[in-house]
């Protein structure tokens, strides 16, 4: 066996140097220092609520908020599922909740008389929406995932699997009108297939993720500007409610 380089007689002098307090002190930030790192704080969240039409009545698990417009702080994500809106005479068809950042997103609630054209589009009476813009996403003309993007699917994979789990996910792709239409298809499907492997792999059953490439069919504003063209740009995830 081994011998210490310090004799034992070296170790009760230099204990008998340190007061008990502080050696306490000494021994419980060497245990701390073996210990794992502690997980990453939950980023508080600021969120943008709309509705369309404006000024219907917002709530926040079962509670009144007002009219729409609303600005909010949330402790996280998942607390963006708490929020609901309704407007009288008219049902609610889709809520489209846009990640423009980590700590920033907007919820949007659509009030119309019938589906709105995603829904229509998937043959689902109302929607949930999970909007990842091209911004957080995918560079210009790009299908591979932005480094930045992996903290969304670690969120949204969890969301997904603790709020809706056996649900049908369908991960759109979109683009937005300029450039070939069949490199828009092409290009949307690569992306949503992307974000579908990027689910696959943090847990997400590959049977409920339904892949589609719709290019530029379903624009969320006009193709005129650039900061439309930008909200076109983007993959959605989309639950049937």
């Amino acid at each position: 066996m081994r011998r210490s380089l310090l004799p034992a007689a070296s170790l009760v002098t230099v204990a008998s140097l340190v007061p008990a307090a502080s050696l306490a002190v000494v021994l419980l930030g060497l245990a701390a220092g073996c210990k794992k790192p502690a997980p990453a704080p939950v980023l508080p969240m600021t969120v943008r609520i709309r509705t369309e039409p404006s000024r219907a009545s917002v709530s926040y698990k079962g509670q009144t908020l007002g009219p729409a417009p609303q600005d909010l702080r949330l402790a996280a994500g998942e607390d963006l599922l708490g929020l609901d809106a309704s407007r009288e005479n008219d049902p609610l068809v889709e809520k489209r909740i846009r990640f423009l950042s980590e700590d920033d997103a907007e919820v949007v609630f659509i009030f119309q008389s019938g589906r709105s054209a995603m829904a229509k589009a998937l043959g689902l009476p109302r929607i949930l929406v999970f909007d990842y813009g091209s911004n957080v996403s995918f560079d210009v003309d790009k299908f591979d995932l932005k480094p930045a993007f992996l903290p969304f699917l670690d969120r949204q994979a969890a969301m997904l699997n603790k709020h809706f789990p056996g649900l049908p996910v369908h991960v759109c792709g979109h683009t937005d009108s300029t450039g070939n239409a069949d490199h828009n298809l092409k290009l949307s499907l690569d992306r949503a297939q992307g974000v579908a492997e990027g689910l696959a792999a943090r847990g997400v059953d590959k049977g409920r993720l339904k892949v589609q490439g719709l290019g530029s069919a379903y624009p969320l504003a006009g193709n005129d500007t650039p900061d439309e063209r930008t909200m076109n740009r983007r993959t959605e995830l989309i639950l049937p409610q």
